[in-house]
């Protein structure tokens, strides 16, 4: 039952972003949208691809249609229109790969077996977005005999991928993944909403996420890299746009290295924690915050790193979990830092605000955290306001004539670090149960 549940709200999603993509577009199907004008991000020598159901018609040379797919093969732009049922469109360029750009111009396509658009082999494959676009791979009935090992996404590609243009995109992964890369994965531009059986966005060697708006729906986990045998890859980076996550399991995953350098990133992470992870940014090896705005709630961990440090030195961070705020290294490890040297933290945690194995120190920026359990511990570094106070959700506290901090759940201690503490100072700090006096440490 606990999986029923989630799988329905996602079932929703799923049919709200995707309606109109079965046997009902047949109709719509034969009138050919409206092509947006590309003319210059288009050669003149490029090829015209213009789906009608099953068919397509081709203007240009380099693709053919074989009935099931249409096939790009040789190197060149090539714009889509229109709308296919049960059609794939697949980029192969053979043995010796050659640079494909693919401008999808208010273009929808569905592939019941398979994805909607495969990339099989290209030098380097360009994805631009122009008008409306949709790319979809099952059915909603397919999301219950989903094959948790399988492959691929309703957006695959087995080379390096580059998504940007000024147009949108839903993909609609109904089979797997949403987005899937072997290789590299840049999202440089573009509104695009990714709904998912199994993972949102996965770029194996790595992510990058460098402006537009992604807004991501998955079962899985939300953003992931898998690679851990690649020097230099593994990574997650999001430096720019506006980035929104809803998972049922982890919503950011980070192979080794997550950085989070610039624009905006809300993750919401809806598993039990039992049956699925439900960490809200997750790395092996590193996770560092040095610009931006990220908003997490989750289950599990807000921030968690396996086998390394977390560093944070800009930005803005906000945590609400139900465990540990922040988690950096393996039990009794003794590896595991939590470094903090700018950037401004507000932590709601149902257990320590902060957990380290390795140190935990902050010579910058401001902590401000209420959490369950009275074994926090206080940081190193600048003055640190650290007390047992208990409270409910919903509690005003009064930090002397500093600041005000509202509880967002019940909580049993204080963890302060901000400009304005010096240390062996007296602060009075008051909440629904009366008035309480701590040292600064």
């Amino acid at each position: 039952m606990k999986k029923l549940i989630p799988l329905l709200l996602l079932l929703a999603l799923l049919l709200s972003a995707c309606a109109g993509s079965d046997s009902g577009d047949k109709q719509a199907a034969q009138t050919e949208p409206a092509p947006v004008d590309t003319a210059e991000t288009l050669a003149a020598d490029h090829t015209v691809i213009s789906l009608n159901g099953q068919s397509a018609e081709i203007r240009g040379g380099g693709a053919r249609d074989e009935g099931s797919a249409v096939t790009i093969s040789a190197a060149g732009t090539y714009e889509i229109t229109g709308e296919a049922l049960d059609k794939a469109i697949v980029v192969d360029t053979g043995d010796d790969p050659m640079d494909v750009t693919v401008v999808l111009n208010n273009a929808s396509v569905t592939c019941l077996s398979g994805p909607a658009l495969h990339v099989r082999q290209a030098k380097h494959f360009r994805l631009q977005l122009a008008g409306q676009n949709r790319l979809i791979s099952g059915t909603e009935a397919m999301l219950q005999s989903l094959d948790p090992e399988a492959s691929g996404g309703a957006l695959y590609s087995e080379d390096d991928m580059d998504i940007e243009g000024e147009g949108s995109l839903t993909v609609c992964g109904y089979l797997n993944n949403g987005i899937a890369c072997k290789n590299d994965l840049d999202l440089n531009s573009g509104s695009i909403t990714v709904l998912a059986a199994n993972n949102g966005v996965k770029g194996n060697d790595s992510v990058q996420v460098k402006g537009g708006s992604l807004s991501v729906s998955a079962w899985g986990d939300g953003i992931k890299s898998s690679t851990l045998d690649k020097e230099g890859k593994g990574y997650v980076e999001i430096s720019g746009g506006r980035v929104t996550v809803e998972s049922w399991s982890d919503g950011v995953q980070a192979a080794t290295e997550l950085r989070l350098t610039g624009g905006s990133l809300s993750v919401t992470a809806r598993g039990d924690g039992v049956e699925n992870s439900s960490k809200a940014l997750k790395a092996e090896s590193l996770i560092l915050l040095s610009g931006g705005t990220v908003s997490l709630n989750s289950q599990e961990d807000g921030l968690r790193c396996s086998e390394g440090s977390i560093s944070i030195t800009g930005g803005t961070l906000e945590i609400v979990t139900l465990t540990d705020g922040i988690q950096a290294g393996e039990k009794d490890s003794g590896i595991g830092d939590v470094t903090v040297t700018g950037g401004d933290l507000r932590i709601s945690a149902g257990s320590r605000a902060v957990k380290a194995q390795g140190s935990f120190s902050v010579t910058g920026g401001s902590i401000r955290a209420l959490c369950g359990s009275e074994k926090q511990s206080p940081a190193a570094g600048s003055p640190c306001l650290l007390g047992l106070i208990s409270g409910s959700a919903g509690d005003t506290l009064q930090i002397g004539d500093l600041e005000s901090i509202q509880a967002l759940q019940d909580y049993k201690c204080l963890l302060l670090v901000r400009e304005g503490l010096s240390a062996g100072a007296q602060i009075s700090v008051s909440n629904s149960s009366g008035n309480f006096e701590f040292t600064v440490r």
